[in-house]
């Protein structure tokens, strides 16, 4: 088993990267490896409850289907501190499982694992 880093830096403005982020992510977890995302910048958005909802990239690839599986997988998904709050969002605002974290965590995560950045 592989472990495997997705940091997504795009937000709203961008589906087609944040679809193929957790599309890709959602194939990891299905073959069998550990998975963590990291949502940075503009994608912390994406850990909002309801803000992915309506996302689709161009193929017809919806986000939210790609984010449920994630969650109800109990895939990890730690997002920017200061990208949060400069957003003015907040913890109780955020899917399941999602949690604030550090930069410094971020490179330790991607230390031990397959980094993809979008």
């Amino acid at each position: 088993m592989e472990k495997f880093l997705f940091v997504l830096s795009r937000g709203l403005e961008d589906p087609t990267r944040a679809t193929r982020a957790f599309q890709l992510a959602k194939v990891a977890k299905e073959k069998g490896h550990e998975v963590n995302i990291f949502l940075v910048d503009d994608a912390v958005a994406y850990a909002v409850l309801g803000l992915a909802d309506n996302v689709m990239a161009p193929t017809g690839d919806a986000a939210k289907p790609y984010i449920d599986y994630l969650v109800e997988n109990k895939v990890s998904f730690y997002i920017c501190t200061p990208c949060a709050r400069t957003r003015l969002y907040s913890e109780d605002e955020f899917i399941d499982g999602a949690k604030l974290s550090t930069a410094a965590h971020l490179i330790d995560l991607a230390t031990e694992a397959k980094v993809f950045t979008f």
